[in-house]
């Protein structure tokens, strides 16, 4: 698809929109990928769970105010909230990861830098849809849409494929130098927020945005959305793939040592997942431009997810099958990470005039709890390793910490099962109806 003058132009600001989500990104999930590690280091069997969760948990109540601030004041002092919050945030967690603090209050300390990086999430998951509703005319929108939402897995690929690179087994303990890596690239959006000087642009790029179309006051704006069934449907199971996608990032790894994968693999694997998800995203992202095929793309993509989730399912359940997982991963990311700029697309067509940030800020929300939901069930779920698990398991180094390994068969096949539910329950009750654009639609006819 031919990018339009305004596109490259408007891209520059997208930038550095862009870097926000994938610099919080980088914060939250930091600890996933050396689980084990993380839990020792910090002298808590949780701690990577409770750094995971401190982001999803503090995303309802943040996210509210969040929501309510990006639609009055816009997006320019929400930028700074959110780039501020996440450095002052990595700052703490810098200080806590140093070897000259005393193990028995590094986690309090890391666990409060991890909650004010997490007060940053929502002023900058929540932009998408506002920064391309306001910038880019109605055939660009979910191309600009993508390239900032797939900012968030960028970060997350980059950091599960650095972490076990800076921790590992030879330097189990190298958590200082990793959070200063981490501190660095979280400066860069402080900086760039200097350049940052206006919301929107002197002129609407498109009918949806003129003066003549007012959005309804936050609360009221809450309350259509949740009259709206499309949107009940849209985001109970757009909301549903975010959470399960947040459970996989927090399984995956353990699950995958103790088949006995390498860290090194398991890395890859979280960044393959991201990888062929931006491949899928993308891909969709111009077929809905083109087209305006929201809800076949959406569809199409959740039922495809739903086969490679299944596969994923049972190959990890065993041994020295590299090329299944890959493949399954491969599949489910690009599957999967396609619904989700598109599907926060949707939820502006169903609920407009409701300003963007509300409808995206509700479905990120509920996603969100049903993330915390989806991690605390599968990891009650667990069970201990059979004696040949426990010899080839690659988690752990000391006999001392086996105790901590443990097997991932039913999370995983409850985490299926979830995903099946949610297939099935869109494909059924999903027929949206697209009311932005019939109206930016009509509004050209009545101007020719």
């Amino acid at each position: 698809m031919e990018i339009s003058k305004k596109l490259k132009k408007n891209f520059l600001i997208e930038k550095n929109h862009m870097r926000v989500p994938l610099m919080c990104f980088l914060t939250w999930i930091t600890y996933a990928a050396i689980t084990f590690y993380t839990n020792d280091y910090y002298s808590n069997s949780n701690a990577a769970l409770f750094f995971n969760v401190i982001f999803m948990v503090l995303s309802i109540p943040v996210g509210f105010l969040a929501c309510w601030w990006i639609d009055k004041f816009g997006l320019r002092s929400a930028y700074h909230i959110g780039t501020w919050a996440n450095f002052i945030g990595n700052i703490i967690r810098l200080v806590a990861s140093g070897t000259f603090i005393d193990p028995s209050i590094r986690f309090p300390i890391a666990i409060t830098g991890q909650a004010v990086a997490a007060f940053a999430q929502p002023f900058v998951m929540f932009l998408p849809t506002k920064l391309a509703a306001y910038w880019f005319a109605d055939n660009e929108r979910a191309i600009a849409n993508t390239l900032s939402s797939m900012s968030n897995p960028i970060g997350i690929a980059v950091m599960y494929s650095l972490a076990p690179v800076f921790v590992n087994k030879t330097t189990p303990n190298n958590f200082f130098n990793m959070n200063i890596a981490v501190t660095a690239v979280a400066l860069i959006p402080v900086i760039l927020s200097i350049f940052i000087n206006k919301s929107k642009p002197p002129t609407p790029a498109t009918p949806s945005r003129d003066i003549d179309v007012q959005a309804p006051p936050f609360l009221k704006g809450v309350i259509m959305c949740f009259k709206s069934k499309t949107f009940i449907v849209l985001s109970i199971c757009l909301g549903g793939g975010i959470g399960l996608f947040n459970a996989l990032y927090n399984n995956l790894q353990p699950a995958l040592c103790v088949k006995g994968y390498s860290p090194t693999f398991n890395g890859g694997m979280g960044t393959l997942l991201i990888m062929s998800g931006l491949v899928g995203a993308a891909i969709s992202g111009i077929i809905v431009d083109k087209w305006g095929e929201f809800e076949k793309v959406m569809k199409v993509s959740f039922c495809v997810a739903g086969v490679a989730a299944a596969s994923l399912s049972i190959c990890i359940n065993y041994e020295n099958v590299e090329w299944w997982v890959i493949l399954s991963i491969f599949v489910f990311g690009a599957a999967g990470f396609s619904i989700y700029p598109i599907g926060l697309e949707m939820g502006v067509e169903a609920t407009f005039p409701v300003a963007e940030a509300t409808s995206t800020g509700l479905i990120i929300m509920i996603g969100q709890i049903q993330g915390v939901f989806y991690v605390i069930m599968t990891n009650l779920a667990v069970g201990k390793p059979d004696p040949h698990d426990t010899a080839i398991q690659t988690c752990v180094d000391q006999n001392d910490q086996i105790h901590t390994v443990l097997t991932w068969k039913w999370p995983f096949l409850i985490w299926l099962g979830c995903i099946s539910v949610l297939i099935m329950s869109f494909v059924v009750f999903f027929w949206p109806k697209y009311k932005r654009r019939n109206y930016e639609q009509a509004k050209k006819l009545t101007e020719y």
